[in-house]
Protein backbone atom coordinates (compact mmCIF):
# COMPACT_ATOMS: atom_id res chain seq x y z
CA UNK A 1 0.00 0.00 0.00
CA UNK A 2 2.84 2.38 0.91
CA UNK A 3 4.54 1.67 -2.42
CA UNK A 4 1.29 2.38 -4.27
CA UNK A 5 0.79 5.64 -2.36
CA UNK A 6 4.36 6.66 -3.07
CA UNK A 7 3.96 5.91 -6.75
CA UNK A 8 0.66 7.81 -6.90
CA UNK A 9 2.23 10.77 -5.12
CA UNK A 10 5.17 10.82 -7.52
CA UNK A 11 2.82 10.58 -10.50
CA UNK A 12 0.77 13.49 -9.16
CA UNK A 13 3.89 15.60 -8.73
CA UNK A 14 4.99 14.90 -12.28
CA UNK A 15 1.57 16.00 -13.54
CA UNK A 16 1.75 19.15 -11.40
CA UNK A 17 5.19 19.95 -12.80
CA UNK A 18 3.94 19.51 -16.37
CA UNK A 19 0.91 21.64 -15.53
CA UNK A 20 3.17 24.46 -14.28
CA UNK A 21 5.18 24.38 -17.52
CA UNK A 22 2.07 24.28 -19.72
CA UNK A 23 0.40 27.11 -17.79
CA UNK A 24 3.53 29.26 -18.14
CA UNK A 25 3.73 28.65 -21.89
CA UNK A 26 0.03 29.38 -22.42
CA UNK A 27 0.01 32.54 -20.31
CA UNK A 28 3.12 33.98 -21.93
CA UNK A 29 1.75 33.35 -25.43
CA UNK A 30 -1.68 34.86 -24.88
CA UNK A 31 -2.26 38.33 -26.38
CA UNK A 32 -0.86 40.90 -23.98
CA UNK A 33 -3.74 42.74 -22.25
CA UNK A 34 -4.00 46.48 -22.51
CA UNK A 35 -1.95 48.41 -19.92
CA UNK A 36 0.15 45.34 -19.12
CA UNK A 37 3.75 45.42 -20.40
CA UNK A 38 4.96 42.15 -21.99
CA UNK A 39 7.55 41.72 -19.22
CA UNK A 40 4.83 42.18 -16.62
CA UNK A 41 2.80 39.46 -18.33
CA UNK A 42 5.80 37.15 -18.23
CA UNK A 43 6.40 37.88 -14.54
CA UNK A 44 2.77 37.11 -13.64
CA UNK A 45 2.83 33.89 -15.67
CA UNK A 46 6.03 32.87 -13.90
CA UNK A 47 4.49 33.49 -10.48
CA UNK A 48 1.47 31.32 -11.34
CA UNK A 49 3.79 28.48 -12.39
CA UNK A 50 5.88 28.90 -9.23
CA UNK A 51 2.80 28.75 -6.99
CA UNK A 52 1.68 25.50 -8.66
CA UNK A 53 5.07 23.92 -8.00
CA UNK A 54 5.11 25.12 -4.39
CA UNK A 55 1.55 24.04 -3.61
CA UNK A 56 2.11 20.50 -4.91
CA UNK A 57 5.77 20.35 -3.78
CA UNK A 58 6.87 18.98 -7.13
CA UNK A 59 10.42 19.22 -5.81
CA UNK A 60 11.43 20.22 -2.26
CA UNK A 61 10.47 23.82 -1.57
CA UNK A 62 13.95 24.95 -0.61
CA UNK A 63 15.63 23.77 -3.80
CA UNK A 64 12.72 24.89 -6.00
CA UNK A 65 12.99 28.38 -4.46
CA UNK A 66 16.67 28.54 -5.41
CA UNK A 67 15.87 27.19 -8.88
CA UNK A 68 13.19 29.79 -9.58
CA UNK A 69 15.42 32.59 -8.37
CA UNK A 70 18.11 31.56 -10.84
CA UNK A 71 16.02 30.80 -13.93
CA UNK A 72 14.25 34.16 -13.91
CA UNK A 73 17.23 35.48 -15.83
CA UNK A 74 17.35 32.53 -18.26
CA UNK A 75 13.64 32.92 -19.07
CA UNK A 76 14.17 36.69 -19.44
CA UNK A 77 11.64 37.35 -16.68
CA UNK A 78 13.95 39.53 -14.59
CA UNK A 79 17.71 40.28 -14.64
CA UNK A 80 19.80 38.12 -12.30
CA UNK A 81 21.44 41.03 -10.48
CA UNK A 82 18.05 42.58 -9.67
CA UNK A 83 16.55 39.23 -8.65
CA UNK A 84 19.45 38.59 -6.27
CA UNK A 85 19.25 42.12 -4.85
CA UNK A 86 15.57 41.59 -4.03
CA UNK A 87 16.36 38.20 -2.50
CA UNK A 88 19.08 39.31 -0.07
CA UNK A 89 17.00 41.77 1.94
CA UNK A 90 17.03 42.57 5.66
CA UNK A 91 13.94 40.34 5.92
CA UNK A 92 16.04 37.26 5.23
CA UNK A 93 18.52 38.11 7.96
CA UNK A 94 15.75 38.86 10.45
CA UNK A 95 14.24 35.42 9.86
CA UNK A 96 17.66 33.75 10.15
CA UNK A 97 18.21 35.58 13.44
CA UNK A 98 14.73 34.69 14.72
CA UNK A 99 15.43 31.00 14.14
CA UNK A 100 18.74 31.26 16.04
CA UNK A 101 17.05 33.07 18.94
CA UNK A 102 14.32 30.39 19.12
CA UNK A 103 16.84 27.53 18.93
CA UNK A 104 18.90 29.10 21.72
CA UNK A 105 15.76 29.60 23.81
CA UNK A 106 15.15 25.86 23.59
CA UNK A 107 18.78 24.75 24.01
CA UNK A 108 19.33 26.73 27.21
CA UNK A 109 16.41 24.84 28.76
CA UNK A 110 14.44 28.05 29.21
CA UNK A 111 11.77 26.92 26.74
CA UNK A 112 11.08 23.78 28.75
CA UNK A 113 11.12 25.72 32.03
CA UNK A 114 8.64 28.32 30.79
CA UNK A 115 6.27 25.71 29.36
CA UNK A 116 6.32 23.75 32.64
CA UNK A 117 5.64 26.91 34.62
CA UNK A 118 2.56 27.98 32.65
CA UNK A 119 0.98 24.73 31.48
CA UNK A 120 -1.26 24.39 34.56
CA UNK A 121 -1.71 27.97 35.72
CA UNK A 122 -5.52 27.98 35.39
CA UNK A 123 -6.25 24.76 37.29
CA UNK A 124 -6.98 21.09 36.64
CA UNK A 125 -10.33 21.29 34.83
CA UNK A 126 -9.95 20.23 31.23
CA UNK A 127 -11.17 23.50 29.73
CA UNK A 128 -8.79 25.46 31.98
CA UNK A 129 -5.87 23.21 31.11
CA UNK A 130 -6.54 23.85 27.42
CA UNK A 131 -6.44 27.59 28.10
CA UNK A 132 -3.24 27.10 30.16
CA UNK A 133 -1.59 25.72 27.03
CA UNK A 134 -3.13 28.02 24.41
CA UNK A 135 -2.73 31.45 25.99
CA UNK A 136 0.97 31.09 26.97
CA UNK A 137 1.69 29.56 23.54
CA UNK A 138 0.20 32.63 21.87
CA UNK A 139 2.07 35.07 24.14
CA UNK A 140 5.46 33.38 23.77
CA UNK A 141 5.11 32.98 20.00
CA UNK A 142 4.55 36.73 19.77
CA UNK A 143 8.26 37.35 20.34
CA UNK A 144 9.77 34.01 19.37
CA UNK A 145 9.21 31.99 16.23
CA UNK A 146 5.75 30.39 16.22
CA UNK A 147 6.87 26.93 15.07
CA UNK A 148 9.40 26.24 17.90
CA UNK A 149 6.86 27.51 20.44
CA UNK A 150 4.27 25.01 19.20
CA UNK A 151 6.87 22.24 19.31
CA UNK A 152 7.80 23.05 22.92
CA UNK A 153 4.23 23.08 24.25
CA UNK A 154 3.13 20.00 22.32
CA UNK A 155 6.08 18.06 23.75
CA UNK A 156 4.77 18.87 27.26
CA UNK A 157 1.16 18.11 26.29
CA UNK A 158 1.80 14.66 24.81
CA UNK A 159 2.89 12.87 28.04
CA UNK A 160 -0.05 14.52 29.82
CA UNK A 161 -2.46 13.07 27.27
CA UNK A 162 -0.89 9.65 27.63
CA UNK A 163 -1.19 9.87 31.43
CA UNK A 164 -4.94 10.51 31.03
CA UNK A 165 -5.50 7.67 28.58
CA UNK A 166 -6.31 10.00 25.68
CA UNK A 167 -6.05 7.78 22.60
CA UNK A 168 -5.02 9.38 19.30
CA UNK A 169 -7.97 9.75 16.96
CA UNK A 170 -10.52 9.00 19.68
CA UNK A 171 -9.99 11.50 22.49
CA UNK A 172 -11.78 14.83 22.18
CA UNK A 173 -9.49 16.37 24.80
CA UNK A 174 -6.44 15.13 22.93
CA UNK A 175 -7.85 16.55 19.72
CA UNK A 176 -8.65 19.91 21.34
CA UNK A 177 -5.22 20.22 22.95
CA UNK A 178 -3.21 19.21 19.89
CA UNK A 179 -5.30 21.54 17.70
CA UNK A 180 -5.32 24.38 20.23
CA UNK A 181 -1.53 24.60 20.56
CA UNK A 182 -0.68 25.25 16.87
CA UNK A 183 -3.77 27.45 16.45
CA UNK A 184 -2.57 29.58 19.37
CA UNK A 185 0.99 29.66 17.99
CA UNK A 186 -0.24 30.89 14.60
CA UNK A 187 -2.42 33.55 16.24
CA UNK A 188 0.34 34.66 18.60
CA UNK A 189 2.67 34.97 15.63
CA UNK A 190 0.77 38.05 14.45
CA UNK A 191 1.16 39.94 17.74
CA UNK A 192 4.52 41.53 16.92
CA UNK A 193 6.80 41.57 13.86
CA UNK A 194 9.07 39.10 15.67
CA UNK A 195 6.34 36.44 15.78
CA UNK A 196 6.68 35.36 12.16
CA UNK A 197 9.07 35.88 9.28
CA UNK A 198 6.08 36.72 7.10
CA UNK A 199 5.44 39.78 9.27
CA UNK A 200 8.85 41.24 8.50
CA UNK A 201 8.52 40.28 4.84
CA UNK A 202 5.20 42.14 4.67
CA UNK A 203 6.65 45.23 6.35
CA UNK A 204 9.56 45.18 3.90
CA UNK A 205 7.30 44.81 0.85
CA UNK A 206 5.06 47.63 2.08
CA UNK A 207 8.08 49.91 2.36
CA UNK A 208 9.53 48.88 -1.02
CA UNK A 209 6.30 49.05 -3.03
CA UNK A 210 4.45 51.92 -1.36
CA UNK A 211 7.13 53.83 0.53
CA UNK A 212 5.22 53.38 3.81
CA UNK A 213 7.03 52.28 6.96
CA UNK A 214 5.38 50.43 9.85
CA UNK A 215 7.53 50.22 12.97
CA UNK A 216 7.61 47.48 15.60
CA UNK A 217 5.44 49.36 18.09
CA UNK A 218 2.76 50.30 15.54
CA UNK A 219 2.40 46.66 14.54
CA UNK A 220 2.28 45.44 18.15
CA UNK A 221 -0.31 48.01 19.26
CA UNK A 222 -2.74 46.41 16.81
CA UNK A 223 -1.45 42.87 16.75
CA UNK A 224 -1.01 42.06 20.44
CA UNK A 225 -4.51 42.87 21.76
CA UNK A 226 -6.02 41.33 18.65
CA UNK A 227 -3.99 38.13 19.18
CA UNK A 228 -5.15 37.84 22.81
CA UNK A 229 -8.83 38.23 21.84
CA UNK A 230 -8.44 35.80 18.95
CA UNK A 231 -6.79 33.22 21.19
CA UNK A 232 -9.66 33.41 23.69
CA UNK A 233 -12.18 33.11 20.87
CA UNK A 234 -10.30 30.15 19.39
CA UNK A 235 -10.19 28.45 22.81
CA UNK A 236 -13.97 28.78 23.11
CA UNK A 237 -14.60 27.56 19.56
CA UNK A 238 -12.30 24.54 19.87
CA UNK A 239 -14.05 23.54 23.10
CA UNK A 240 -17.46 23.80 21.43
CA UNK A 241 -16.41 21.48 18.63
CA UNK A 242 -14.44 19.06 20.79
CA UNK A 243 -15.79 19.08 24.36
CA UNK A 244 -13.45 17.00 26.58
CA UNK A 245 -14.68 13.56 27.57
CA UNK A 246 -13.66 14.05 31.21
CA UNK A 247 -13.69 16.97 33.66
CA UNK A 248 -10.34 16.97 35.42
CA UNK A 249 -6.84 16.30 34.14
CA UNK A 250 -4.63 13.88 36.02
CA UNK A 251 -0.85 14.10 36.04
CA UNK A 252 -0.47 17.84 36.56
CA UNK A 253 1.36 16.98 39.77
CA UNK A 254 4.03 15.40 37.54
CA UNK A 255 4.43 18.73 35.79
CA UNK A 256 4.71 20.47 39.15
CA UNK A 257 7.36 17.96 40.28
CA UNK A 258 9.26 18.36 37.00
CA UNK A 259 9.18 22.12 37.55
CA UNK A 260 10.63 21.71 41.04
CA UNK A 261 13.29 19.32 39.79
CA UNK A 262 14.54 22.01 37.41
CA UNK A 263 15.93 23.97 40.33
CA UNK A 264 16.88 27.66 40.10
CA UNK A 265 17.67 29.40 36.83
CA UNK A 266 20.95 28.27 35.31
CA UNK A 267 23.67 30.68 34.28
CA UNK A 268 22.82 30.16 30.61
CA UNK A 269 19.13 30.82 31.20
CA UNK A 270 20.00 34.06 32.99
CA UNK A 271 22.26 35.10 30.12
CA UNK A 272 19.49 34.48 27.60
CA UNK A 273 16.94 36.44 29.67
CA UNK A 274 19.33 39.40 30.00
CA UNK A 275 20.19 39.53 26.30
CA UNK A 276 16.63 38.99 25.08
CA UNK A 277 15.28 41.61 27.49
CA UNK A 278 17.52 44.19 25.84
CA UNK A 279 16.30 42.95 22.46
CA UNK A 280 12.66 43.47 23.42
CA UNK A 281 13.36 46.97 24.72
CA UNK A 282 15.10 47.91 21.45
CA UNK A 283 12.28 46.43 19.36
CA UNK A 284 9.50 48.20 21.20
CA UNK A 285 11.35 51.53 21.30
CA UNK A 286 12.10 51.49 17.56
CA UNK A 287 10.08 54.69 16.94
CA UNK A 288 12.61 56.52 19.12
CA UNK A 289 15.87 54.61 18.64
CA UNK A 290 15.36 54.21 14.85
CA UNK A 291 17.24 50.90 14.79
CA UNK A 292 15.86 48.45 12.25
CA UNK A 293 14.42 45.31 13.97
CA UNK A 294 16.53 43.16 11.64
CA UNK A 295 19.71 44.84 12.91
CA UNK A 296 18.65 44.25 16.52
CA UNK A 297 17.84 40.62 15.74
CA UNK A 298 21.16 39.83 14.05
CA UNK A 299 23.11 41.53 16.88
CA UNK A 300 21.16 39.44 19.40
CA UNK A 301 21.76 36.20 17.49
CA UNK A 302 25.46 37.02 17.09
CA UNK A 303 25.86 37.73 20.80
CA UNK A 304 24.94 34.14 21.64
CA UNK A 305 28.18 32.96 20.00
CA UNK A 306 30.51 35.43 21.77
CA UNK A 307 33.29 34.14 24.03
CA UNK A 308 32.09 34.40 27.60
CA UNK A 309 28.47 34.07 26.49
CA UNK A 310 28.61 30.85 24.47
CA UNK A 311 24.90 30.08 24.45
CA UNK A 312 25.14 28.61 20.96
CA UNK A 313 27.60 26.98 18.59
CA UNK A 314 27.29 27.09 14.83
CA UNK A 315 27.63 23.32 14.55
CA UNK A 316 24.56 22.92 16.76
CA UNK A 317 22.50 25.71 15.20
CA UNK A 318 23.08 25.14 11.49
CA UNK A 319 21.45 21.71 11.50
CA UNK A 320 18.27 23.08 13.08
CA UNK A 321 17.77 26.12 10.85
CA UNK A 322 14.83 25.95 8.43
CA UNK A 323 16.83 26.63 5.30
CA UNK A 324 13.83 25.81 3.10
CA UNK A 325 11.78 28.56 4.79
CA UNK A 326 14.62 31.07 4.35
CA UNK A 327 14.98 30.26 0.65
CA UNK A 328 11.21 30.28 0.11
CA UNK A 329 10.70 33.70 1.69
CA UNK A 330 13.70 35.21 -0.07
CA UNK A 331 12.55 34.00 -3.49
CA UNK A 332 8.93 34.98 -2.80
CA UNK A 333 10.12 38.49 -1.96
CA UNK A 334 12.20 38.62 -5.16
CA UNK A 335 9.25 37.48 -7.31
CA UNK A 336 6.93 39.99 -5.64
CA UNK A 337 9.31 42.84 -6.35
CA UNK A 338 9.68 41.69 -9.97
CA UNK A 339 5.90 41.73 -10.46
CA UNK A 340 5.71 45.19 -8.93
CA UNK A 341 8.65 46.69 -10.83
CA UNK A 342 7.44 45.26 -14.16
CA UNK A 343 3.97 46.82 -13.68
CA UNK A 344 2.25 43.47 -13.28
CA UNK A 345 0.92 44.48 -9.86
CA UNK A 346 -0.59 47.68 -11.26
CA UNK A 347 -2.41 45.74 -13.98
CA UNK A 348 -3.71 43.16 -11.48
CA UNK A 349 -4.90 45.89 -9.14
CA UNK A 350 -6.91 47.56 -11.88
CA UNK A 351 -8.24 44.30 -13.33
CA UNK A 352 -9.07 42.25 -10.25
CA UNK A 353 -9.65 44.88 -7.58
CA UNK A 354 -10.58 47.87 -9.69
CA UNK A 355 -14.23 47.43 -8.72
CA UNK A 356 -13.33 48.30 -5.12
CA UNK A 357 -12.16 51.76 -6.08
CA UNK A 358 -15.58 53.36 -5.72
CA UNK A 359 -16.78 51.64 -2.56
CA UNK A 360 -16.34 52.61 1.09
CA UNK A 361 -13.32 51.75 3.20
CA UNK A 362 -15.31 49.28 5.32
CA UNK A 363 -16.20 47.11 2.31
CA UNK A 364 -12.64 47.33 1.00
CA UNK A 365 -11.27 46.16 4.36
CA UNK A 366 -13.72 43.25 4.52
CA UNK A 367 -12.89 42.24 0.93
CA UNK A 368 -9.13 42.43 1.42
CA UNK A 369 -9.20 40.59 4.76
CA UNK A 370 -11.49 37.89 3.37
CA UNK A 371 -9.12 37.46 0.44
CA UNK A 372 -6.19 37.06 2.83
CA UNK A 373 -8.01 34.36 4.80
CA UNK A 374 -9.70 32.36 2.06
CA UNK A 375 -6.81 32.58 -0.41
CA UNK A 376 -5.24 29.79 1.65
CA UNK A 377 -7.74 27.40 0.07
CA UNK A 378 -6.01 28.05 -3.27
CA UNK A 379 -2.51 29.09 -2.22
CA UNK A 380 -1.62 27.44 1.12
CA UNK A 381 1.94 28.84 0.96
CA UNK A 382 1.96 32.01 3.07
CA UNK A 383 5.00 33.53 1.38
CA UNK A 384 3.33 33.21 -2.00
CA UNK A 385 0.15 34.93 -0.76
CA UNK A 386 2.18 37.85 0.56
CA UNK A 387 4.27 38.03 -2.59
CA UNK A 388 1.23 38.13 -4.88
CA UNK A 389 -1.10 40.32 -2.83
CA UNK A 390 0.96 43.09 -1.27
CA UNK A 391 2.30 44.72 -4.46
CA UNK A 392 -1.21 44.61 -5.93
CA UNK A 393 -2.79 46.18 -2.84
CA UNK A 394 -0.11 48.87 -2.67
CA UNK A 395 -1.03 49.96 -6.18
CA UNK A 396 -4.78 49.77 -5.47
CA UNK A 397 -4.34 51.95 -2.38
CA UNK A 398 -2.34 54.51 -4.33
CA UNK A 399 -4.97 54.63 -7.09
CA UNK A 400 -7.84 55.10 -4.62
CA UNK A 401 -6.15 57.53 -2.25
CA UNK A 402 -6.15 55.10 0.70
CA UNK A 403 -3.20 54.75 3.05
CA UNK A 404 -1.49 51.59 1.68
CA UNK A 405 -0.94 50.31 5.22
CA UNK A 406 -4.72 50.00 5.70
CA UNK A 407 -4.88 47.41 2.91
CA UNK A 408 -1.51 45.71 3.27
CA UNK A 409 -1.56 45.12 7.05
CA UNK A 410 -4.77 42.99 6.94
CA UNK A 411 -3.09 40.71 4.39
CA UNK A 412 0.08 40.61 6.50
CA UNK A 413 -1.90 39.50 9.56
CA UNK A 414 -4.31 37.10 7.87
CA UNK A 415 -1.58 35.23 6.01
CA UNK A 416 -1.12 33.46 9.37
CA UNK A 417 -4.77 32.34 9.39
CA UNK A 418 -3.86 28.83 8.22
CA UNK A 419 -6.73 26.77 9.62
CA UNK A 420 -8.93 26.23 6.55
CA UNK A 421 -6.39 24.09 4.70
CA UNK A 422 -3.77 23.14 7.31
CA UNK A 423 -0.80 22.56 5.03
CA UNK A 424 1.28 25.26 6.73
CA UNK A 425 4.22 24.15 8.93
CA UNK A 426 2.58 25.63 12.06
CA UNK A 427 -0.47 23.30 12.29
CA UNK A 428 1.65 20.40 11.12
CA UNK A 429 3.82 20.65 14.26
CA UNK A 430 1.28 18.49 16.13
CA UNK A 431 -0.19 16.49 13.25
CA UNK A 432 2.30 13.63 13.67
CA UNK A 433 0.87 12.85 17.13
CA UNK A 434 -2.19 11.55 15.22
CA UNK A 435 -4.79 13.15 17.50
CA UNK A 436 -6.42 15.05 14.61
CA UNK A 437 -6.95 14.96 10.88
CA UNK A 438 -7.18 17.86 8.43
CA UNK A 439 -10.97 17.99 8.58
CA UNK A 440 -10.81 18.26 12.39
CA UNK A 441 -8.96 21.58 12.11
CA UNK A 442 -11.01 22.87 9.20
CA UNK A 443 -14.31 22.74 11.12
CA UNK A 444 -13.38 25.06 14.02
CA UNK A 445 -10.93 26.80 11.69
CA UNK A 446 -13.78 28.16 9.59
CA UNK A 447 -15.40 29.90 12.56
CA UNK A 448 -12.05 31.11 13.93
CA UNK A 449 -11.43 32.60 10.49
CA UNK A 450 -14.76 34.44 10.59
CA UNK A 451 -13.92 35.91 14.00
CA UNK A 452 -10.49 36.84 12.64
CA UNK A 453 -12.16 38.65 9.73
CA UNK A 454 -14.41 40.73 11.98
CA UNK A 455 -11.70 41.56 14.54
CA UNK A 456 -9.24 42.52 11.80
CA UNK A 457 -11.64 45.08 10.34
CA UNK A 458 -12.49 46.45 13.81
CA UNK A 459 -8.85 46.80 14.83
CA UNK A 460 -7.89 48.47 11.54
CA UNK A 461 -10.68 51.00 12.07
CA UNK A 462 -9.59 51.61 15.64
CA UNK A 463 -5.93 51.86 14.59
CA UNK A 464 -6.84 54.40 11.93
CA UNK A 465 -9.09 56.33 14.29
CA UNK A 466 -6.52 56.73 17.09
CA UNK A 467 -3.66 57.47 14.71
CA UNK A 468 -1.68 54.23 15.02
CA UNK A 469 -1.82 53.89 11.22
Amino acid sequence: MDAKNTAAGSYGKVLAGLLAIIVYIILTNLPTPANLPPQGQKALAFMVAVVIVWVFEVIPIGISAALFLMIMDILKVFPMKDAMANFATTTLFFILSAFIIAITFINTGLGNRVSLMVSAIFGQKTDRVLLSFMLPTAIISSVLADIPTAVIFSSIAYPLLQKNGCLPGKSNFGKALMLGIPIAAAIGGIATPAGSGLNIMSISLLKNTAGVEINFLQWALIGFPMAILLTLAAWYIVLKFYPPEFDHVQGLEDIAKARQDLGPLTVNEKKFIAIFSVTLVLWFTQPWNHIDPSVVAIITASSFFLPGVKLATWDDVKGKLSWDVLLLLGTANSLAMAIWQLKGAAWLANTVLGGLAGVGLLIVLFAVTAFGIFSHLIIPVGGAVVAVAIPVLAVLAKNTGINPALLVIPIAYTVSCVFLLPLDPIPLTTYHYKYWKFWDMMKPGFFISLVWLVLMVIFMYIGRGVGII
